[in-house]
C-alpha cells in the first residue's frame, strides 16, 4: 500500500498538469474570441505588410488553360477521391503521370493512414463519455481518463498523432519530384498540395458552416469544463455528485457531436473536391511544367502531392517523418484556391496558432505587386492544412488559399464542390504568385 505522502505527491503532479493543460486552452480561447477578422492585416505578427495592389477585374473570358483542364479531370473523371479509397489511388496514379510527361523522376511513397477525421475525433468524445459514466463510483480514474483525452484532442488538433495511433488504418500515397538546383543547392524548397477529398457533414452546409468556428470553441469549451469539475471532485471536498451532475450539459453536447460524426459517415458523402484540392494539384503541376523548363540556379524545389491530407493531413506528416527536411527548408502549401479572393494566410492552427513566414509574406507582396494580383493577407484558423504541419514543427512555412466575400472557403466540404465554380484565372495567378516567390528566394 503506497504512504499517505506519496498518494498527496502524486495528486499535487496531477493537480499541475490539470492547471497546465487548463491555462493553455483558455489562454487559446482567449485569443480566438478577440482575433477580428480584418482584411489585409498581419495578427500576432510584429509588423504589417502594406497591400497596394488595385483591384483587378477576374477575366471570366479567360481559356480554359491547362491549369483548369487538371480540375475537370480530378474533379468530373477521376470524381470524388475520400482518403485511402480506390479513386484517390487513380487520382495519384493521374498526377505521377503528368509529372513523369515532364521528364522529372517521379515516385509514389506509400504509407497507412485513417481514413477519416470521424473515428479520431468520435473516439475522443466517446472517452469523454466514458470519463463521465465511471466518475461517480471511480472519481479519479474518471478524472484521469478525461484529462488524458483532453491532452489527446490538444495534441491531434496540434497534428501530433497520440490516439490516432489506436484507430485501424488503410493504404495511401504521397507523390513526390523533385527539380535539382542547375548548380551547387544553396537552399531548398518545398510546394505541396493534397488531393484527395474529404465527406459531407451537417457542420459543412452553407448554413452551419458560418458558424464552425464557434461550434469547434464550445466543444473546446465543454471539454475544458468536464475537465475542471472532475479535478475538483477529486482535489477538493465539493460533493462529487453535483460537479458530476453540473458536468452532464457538456457531456450531452459532446454526445451530440459524436452523433453528428456518425452522421457523417453514415449519410455524408465524399465531395468532387474541385477547389478542395484540386484546385491546389492544378497549381502544383503547372508550377512544376515551368520549372521543368527553367530550373533555377542553387535552389532545389521538391514536390509533393500529399494524400489521406483530409483524414488528418497524414501525407505532409509521412513525408516528414520519410524525409527529414533541413530546419530552414522554405514550405508553400497550396489548398482551396479555384473559388475567391487569392489569400496569403498569414497564421494557421485551431488551437495555438503559428504565424506565417515574414519572409514568404513579404515576398508574396512584392510578387502580387509587381503581377498586379489582388493578393490579401488574412488569417485561417479552422481546420489544419498540410502547412499546419510544417509550421508546428518550426519551418518557414505559408499556405496560399482563397476567400469569398465573408472570409470563408467556398463550397468547403460539400457537393457543390464542383469544376463549374472553379476560376480559371484564380489558378493562373497562383501559379504566378508561387513562381515568384521562389524565384525571389533564389535571388
Amino acid at each position: 500500500m503506497s504512504s499517505p505522502l506519496f498518494q498527496i505527491h502524486s495528486n499535487l503532479i496531477l493537480l499541475q498538469i490539470t492547471i497546465l493543460i487548463l491555462h493553455s486552452s483558455l489562454f487559446h480561447l482567449l485569443i480566438f474570441l478577440n482575433i477580428k477578422k480584418r482584411r489585409n492585416s498581419y495578427p500576432l505578427v510584429v509588423f504589417k505588410l502594406r497591400t497596394k495592389c488595385k483591384n483587378t477585374e477576374k477575366n471570366r473570358g479567360f481559356n480554359m488553360s491547362q491549369a483548369y483542364n487538371h480540375v475537370k479531370f480530378l474533379a468530373e473523371e477521376i470524381g470524388p477521391r475520400g482518403s485511402c479509397t480506390t479513386q484517390e489511388r487513380k487520382a495519384a496514379d493521374y498526377i505521377k503521370d503528368e509529372l513523369e510527361k515532364m521528364s522529372f523522376e517521379t515516385k509514389g511513397e506509400e504509407f497507412k493512414a485513417v481514413t477519416s477525421f470521424s473515428w479520431v475525433f468520435g473516439f475522443i468524445y466517446l472517452l469523454f463519455i466514458i470519463s463521465a459514466l465511471i466518475f461517480p463510483s471511480t472519481p479519479n480514474w474518471g478524472f484521469i481518463l478525461a484529462l488524458f483525452t483532453f491532452l489527446g484532442f490538444y495534441l491531434e488538433s496540434s497534428t501530433f498523432p497520440l490516439l490516432s495511433r489506436l484507430i485501424p488504418k488503410k493504404s495511401s500515397q504521397n507523390i513526390i519530384a523533385t527539380v535539382p538546383a542547375r548548380s551547387k543547392t544553396i537552399r531548398k524548397v518545398i510546394v505541396t498540395a493534397h488531393y484527395d477529398t474529404s465527406r459531407s457533414a451537417l457542420s459543412f452546409s452553407p448554413k452551419m458552416v458560418k458558424s464552425f468556428r464557434r461550434t469547434y470553441l464550445l466543444m473546446v469549451g465543454a471539454m475544458s469544463i468536464q475537465v475542471i469539475l472532475y479535478a475538483l471532485g477529486v482535489f477538493t471536498n465539493i460533493s462529487r455528485n453535483l460537479l458530476w451532475a453540473l458536468s452532464l450539459p457538456s457531456v450531452i453536447y459532446l454526445f451530440l457531436t459524436l452523433i453528428l460524426l456518425a452522421h457523417r459517415e453514415l449519410a455524408g458523402e465524399y465531395t468532387p473536391g474541385a477547389n478542395d484540392n484540386a484546385s491546389g494539384v492544378a497549381v502544383l503541376l503547372e508550377v512544376a511544367k515551368v520549372l521543368a523548363r527553367f530550373p533555377l540556379l542553387t535552389t532545389t524545389v521538391t514536390l509533393v502531392a500529399t494524400g489521406a491530407e483530409e483524414s488528418g493531413t497524414n501525407g505532409a506528416l509521412n513525408f516528414l517523418r520519410s524525409h527529414h527536411p533541413p530546419k530552414d527548408t522554405f514550405i508553400i502549401n497550396l489548398d482551396n484556391l479555384g473559388i475567391g479572393k487569392l489569400t496569403a494566410v498569414t497564421q494557421e492552427g485551431i488551437l495555438g496558432a503559428k504565424n506565417s513566414s515574414l519572409e514568404l509574406l513579404s515576398f508574396a507582396e512584392s510578387t502580387a505587386e509587381e503581377k498586379k494580383i489582388d493578393l490579401q493577407f488574412l488569417p485561417y484558423n479552422l481546420l489544419t492544412t498540410d502547412g499546419t504541419v510544417f509550421l508546428m514543427r518550426g519551418y518557414p512555412t505559408m499556405t496560399l488559399m482563397a476567400f469569398d466575400q465573408e472570409q470563408l472557403l467556398p463550397n468547403w466540404h460539400w457537393p457543390t464542390d464542383r469544376a463549374e465554380f472553379v476560376d480559371p484565372s484564380n489558378l493562373e495567378e497562383a501559379k504566378e504568385l508561387v513562381l515568384g516567390i521562389i524565384r525571389k528566394l533564389e535571388s
